[in-house]
């Protein structure tokens, strides 16, 4: 198995690792990139993660959902007095 986007343990992560390690320069800059950054393969690999498996499952696997929201909240926020802005927001909280 190649794909490192996994909810239960891969069968052999060290040989994926290696696989793409050996996969030319690009390629084990890439993994050293992830392997260093403290959160990459923990939101990409549920056993590295502190999300329970049953929360990891019931979440969306992309952020469109949460990207939209973002928008959203930065549009309906334009060109209102304090108070609509407040009364507005209270929605999204």
């Amino acid at each position: 198995m190649l794909s490192l986007a996994l909810s239960q343990l891969h069968p052999d992560l060290q040989g994926a690792y290696a696989l793409i390690n050996n996969g030319g320069p690009k390629a084990k800059a890439w993994l050293k990139d992830k392997l260093d950054g403290k959160f990459i393969i923990p939101a990409i690999y549920q056993p590295a993660s502190l999300i329970p498996l049953h929360i990891w499952q019931a979440s969306p696997s992309t952020t469109n959902g949460n990207e939209q929201s973002h928008r959203n909240v930065n549009f309906d926020g334009i060109n209102l007095t304090m108070q609509g802005g407040i009364m507005r927001g209270m929605q999204y909280d």
